[in-house]
């Protein structure tokens, strides 16, 4: 007969466990949701490319991200929102409403107070609009972008 000694896990599966205590590996991410803890934002951008290699690396970051392809989507996607975004980000040369028109919009409405606005363009050199918080060149880099986004979230 042997005298082993009883197994640890037997012991401890009859007492209460936290997660960190389980004796089961728990996934990646299991109840904590990060998309509850950040704010949605809106990316304005026409280039389709782009847009969606933004949108999905934001999104494996945690975030909501509404998408407009220019102005006139943004102000349509806007009206579908119970609230602003915490921040747009946007492009400004863009067909059918572009970037300076969209702020103009904003501006007019009270909307503009609501939100913050990041412009992310290709023309360094091309004037901001009145009342955007600020300015990221394209190419953007993504600790840049992920950078400025929470300064600029947290704020808000």
């Amino acid at each position: 007969m042997s005298h082993e000694a009883p197994c640890p896990r037997a012991s401890r599966a009859s007492k209460p466990t936290s997660p960190l205590e389980t004796l089961e590996p728990v996934p990646y991410g299991e109840g904590v949701s990060t998309s509850q803890h950040r704010p949605p934002l809106l990316l304005v951008e026409n280039n389709e490319d782009v847009r969606e290699a933004l949108r999905e690396i934001l999104e494996s970051e945690g975030y909501r991200v509404l998408t407009a392809v220019n102005g006139q989507d943004a102000l349509d996607v806007l009206a579908e929102q119970e609230r602003m975004p915490a921040l747009v980000l946007l492009d400004l040369v863009m067909p059918v409403m572009d970037g300076h028109a969209f702020i103009e919009h904003l501006r007019g409405t009270g909307a503009l107070a609501l939100t913050r606005v990041l412009v992310l363009t290709a023309h360094p050199t091309l004037p901001l609009p009145q009342g955007v918080s600020g300015r990221l060149g394209k190419p953007v880099k993504l600790e840049e972008l992920l950078d400025a986004i929470a300064v600029h979230t947290a704020l808000a």
